[in-house]
């Protein structure tokens, strides 16, 4: 009998990194929450699991920097970690109360909440619940919780905290914006099995240094257009190892084995301090 994949992603349970987690490898899999990003990454670097799930954008508030500098972290436990799949996950807001707690919105006098669902619901708890303090919390699944233990309370979490802490929802989707959404990555080191029928754009990372030189960065994308390869994201780090040195990490469509990539690989490597593929995989349209 087969054993289960063993998952570790962003604690604690019930969070958004717990929600893509159970899309990608389902019910059937072991699940290990973690205290933070980096955590993730040792503990898949480790083989303490086969793989980790980690944010690394959001819609609305961009890039997720402890992700990105994970990646460039020149440590041996996690050097030979790479991407081998994305998933795209809305971000619903509901508003909770516990079984003893308020029926209707104007029996609510504090709203227990994370500060970044906090703003993605803002217009609609101005409209709905103008006169409601709120009490920012460390998590979602912390606001949840006290909200538990305070009748006169709600809180603002997603519909895998109420089902896994026995909250009820009583306003649902309560978010600003209807199309938010988190994209994360899967790492790991074995080849990463696609879901049968899974269909997507052919898509490669890379992190690299460019040289310090006049017109380097222009010489890199340069490269991209002459091989045909549209660039996906371009976003830079600092390196965190020398003043005002950055990384830059690029996601382009293609793949390593075919000839256009494989060029334009060789040709970066001219053209920079150093290039790494950070994996491939297919992007979910």
């Amino acid at each position: 009998m087969n054993q289960p994949q063993k998952i570790a992603y962003l604690g604690p349970a019930a969070t958004y990194s717990h929600e893509a987690a159970l899309k990608q490898f389902g019910p059937d899999a072991e699940y290990l929450p973690t205290r933070s990003i980096p955590d993730v990454f040792y503990a898949t670097g480790r083989r303490e699991v086969d793989f980790g799930i980690v944010p690394v954008e959001n819609a609305l508030e961009g890039s997720v920097t402890f992700t990105l500098d994970m990646f460039a972290r020149p440590d041996p436990e996690i050097a030979e970690l790479t991407i081998s799949a994305e998933l795209y996950l809305p971000i619903i807001t509901n508003l909770l109360v516990g079984p003893e707690g308020p029926k209707t919105l104007s029996e609510i006098e504090l709203v227990y909440t994370h500060p970044q669902p906090l703003g993605q619901s803002r217009v609609w708890l101005q409209q709905n619940l103008p006169h409601v303090e709120f009490q920012e919390t460390s998590s979602t699944v912390r606001a949840a919780e006290l909200a538990l233990n305070n009748p006169k309370s709600a809180a603002i979490s997603n519909r895998l905290t109420a089902e896994l802490y026995g909250l009820q929802i009583l306003a649902p989707a309560i978010q600003d914006a209807d199309f938010n959404q988190t994209r994360f990555l899967v790492i790991g080191y074995p080849p990463y099995e696609h879901r049968p029928n899974h269909t997507g754009e052919e898509t490669t990372a890379v992190m690299l240094s460019i040289k310090d030189r006049v017109g380097a960065l222009h010489a890199i994308t340069s490269i991209f257009v002459k091989y045909g390869l549209n660039m996906n994201r371009i976003e830079s780090r600092p390196s965190k190892q020398k003043a005002w040195d950055y990384f830059f990490f690029i996601d382009f469509n293609g793949l390593p084995s075919q000839s256009n990539v494989a060029a334009a690989l060789e040709e970066l490597n001219d053209e920079t301090t150093w290039v790494k593929v950070l994996g491939s995989w297919l992007r979910e349209k």
